[in-house]
């Protein structure tokens, strides 16, 4: 400021909240804020000149946060990963921007809208995550589908731009694990349990064994009768 004493420099208090600034507010904005002037120790205003002035200021409209859609991701499976026939795979569709829980007008984002292998499948919302099982050997390639949305201070739009991310695997037929039988084990019966070298069946002695002790018996009798 000018005094009689020559250029002196003075702090001023400015009236933001009193202007039309809105801080909500994405769009470009052009509004003037007025200020009073301190002045400085040993300054006196003895004519009562205003000491109020004020300024235009220009603030640029938020461009808003661009996601890149070479940030999107698919985790859980590898690429170029190998596995087995039937093997149960699991995977995450990660996209760019989607972790942005605070968004503001402009911001834009890839929600996973689709995967495929052999069958195109959708997603109706989180989480975006699939399991699926390949019974053929063979080589694949899951890709997956991102739609680009744009936040328009309310909710997120589709903006008709997609993008696409893939990851390549092979499927090997699994290995058939055969089970080697067990010696099969019979039940022996107790009669026949007990053997012996000679092969001649052992009731045959014990018939003859009771033929003798009745002949010897039959002896007996006819000898006490002769006498």
């Amino acid at each position: 400021m000018t005094t009689t004493k020559g250029e002196q420099k003075a702090s001023v208090k400015w009236d933001v909240k009193g202007s039309s600034y809105d801080p909500s507010s994405a769009e470009r904005q052009i509004f003037n804020v007025k200020g009073t002037v301190i002045l400085p120790e040993g300054v006196k205003n003895p004519n009562k000149i205003s000491t109020v002035i004020a300024v235009s200021i220009t603030v640029n409209g938020y461009q808003g946060t661009e996601a890149a859609a070479s940030d999107n991701k698919i985790t859980g499976i590898d690429s170029n990963g190998k596995y087995d026939t039937n093997t149960k795979i699991t995977f995450t569709a990660a996209g760019a921007g989607m972790d942005n829980t605070n968004p503001r007008k402009g911001d834009t984002r890839y929600q996973p809208k689709s995967w495929k292998i052999t069958e195109t499948r959708t997603w109706d919302g989180e989480p975006y995550t699939a399991t699926f099982r390949v019974s053929k050997p063979g080589k694949y390639t899951l890709k997956v589908t991102f739609g680009q949305q744009k936040y328009d201070g309310s909710s997120w739009k589709d903006t008709g731009t997609q993008s696409e991310s893939t990851v390549t695997f092979t499927v090997s037929q699994a290995a058939v694990l055969t089970a080697t039988p067990s010696p099969a084990v019979t039940q022996t019966n107790q009669k026949s349990a007990v053997q012996t070298g000679d092969s001649t069946p052992i009731m045959t002695f014990v018939i003859i064994l009771i033929v003798a002790v009745v002949c010897i018996g039959g002896i007996l009798v006819y000898r006490r009768k002769k006498k």
